[in-house]
């Protein structure tokens, strides 16, 4: 179970990879590449990127009971 304070955490956590994945790598990608594929890329590096820094620092911040 969840306490109050790892749920207030893990809804912080989850919106962040959010951003990185769906808003932030795609912006970057369509930046430097000006097509959709640019879009896509970024997409792809965002979520592998968030996968990568969850397994490295997101676990440690949430405790399961």
């Amino acid at each position: 179970m969840l306490s109050s304070s790892d749920k207030k955490n893990l809804l912080k956590i989850m919106v962040f990879y959010s951003v990185l994945s769906y808003f932030f790598a795609p912006a970057v990608g369509l930046h430097f590449t000006k097509t959709k594929s640019g879009i896509t890329n970024g997409m792809i590096v965002g979520s592998v990127l968030s996968i990568a820094i969850w397994l490295k620092f997101g676990q440690k911040l949430i405790e399961l009971n």
